[in-house]
């Protein structure tokens, strides 16, 4: 598959089949996340898999109370470790810390579309404070996501905007463009000739 096609196949997937995921699996989608760019290279992020039954339960409570969680067999907690992003960038190490996680999380949801598994990404839990306690997250490591992982058990409709909604040239709000620029495909041509 294309990195293309998955990008555009992968969907957000709530519901999940009672069948567990591979310990390997989870490790190449875990590589996955260890490989995406960072600001200054520092590498931020941090990984917790869970898979306990008692724990996935607390991490959906916790998480405005979003039980489906329980569903899937693994649920990949995404931490930050900011103390070298703000020694860096000490006035936006907050902005980067989240940046470079959230680019982390991206990839491990292609990778585990890549590998015929579903996934959702789940924003950072409202009950942070019973959060961080249950799963021992040091006080000073940021939770920045939650992935679940595993089969699916539903078959999610395509929901998106129109390109033409999402993009402007040159300034925000401006929808006209060189129109010599279309079809790309033909500029394709000629660049490889």
């Amino acid at each position: 598959m294309s990195i293309y096609t998955n990008i555009k196949k992968r969907r957000s997937i709530r519901s999940y089949l009672d069948k567990k995921v591979k310990h390997s699996d989870i490790c190449k989608v875990l590589d996955a996340g260890h490989y995406a760019p960072s600001s200054g290279n520092l590498q931020n992020w941090r990984f917790i898999v869970v898979r306990d039954p008692d724990t996935k339960e607390t991490v959906a409570r916790c998480c405005l109370e979003q039980l489906w969680i329980t569903e899937a067999p693994v649920v990949i907690v995404v931490c930050s470790d900011s103390t070298k992003v703000k020694q860096e960038y000490p006035t936006k190490y907050k902005k980067f810390a989240t940046q470079n996680c959230a680019a982390a999380t991206q990839n491990m949801l292609l990778q585990t579309h890549a590998l015929g598994l579903a996934s959702c990404w789940v924003g950072p839990p409202s009950n942070l404070m019973k959060f961080k306690d249950n799963l021992k997250i040091p006080e000073n490591i940021d939770v920045e996501a939650l992935i679940t992982i595993g089969y699916s058990n539903e078959k999610p409709l395509e929901k998106r905007h129109k390109i033409e909604e999402v993009t402007y040239f040159d300034k925000y709000g401006k929808r006209e463009r060189d129109v010599s620029l279309f079809p790309l495909a033909k500029h394709l041509k000629k660049s490889k000739k």
